[in-house]
């Protein structure tokens, strides 16, 4: 089992989803539940096509800071 950093994001009429460990690997739904539900089976998919093509599937980042900007 792996453990990863999402991001959701909400644009004009959606939640976007993304997984910084694993570039590429987003989704997107109509609630913040939905965007997390499809990005969960796209980091399995993901997984898989890693393993199928015998690359390394990345580790989760540690560090997500957030920042002020003056």
């Amino acid at each position: 089992m792996a453990r990863y950093t999402v991001i959701v994001e909400k644009s004009d009429d959606e939640y976007f989803a993304y997984v910084p460990a694993l570039p590429g690997c987003t989704s997107s739904g109509q609630t913040p539940g939905q965007a997390l539900d499809h990005i969960i089976e796209a980091i399995a998919l993901t997984q898989s096509y890693l393993t199928e093509q015998h690359l390394p599937i990345p580790d989760r980042i540690e560090t997500i800071a957030e920042v002020e900007v003056h």
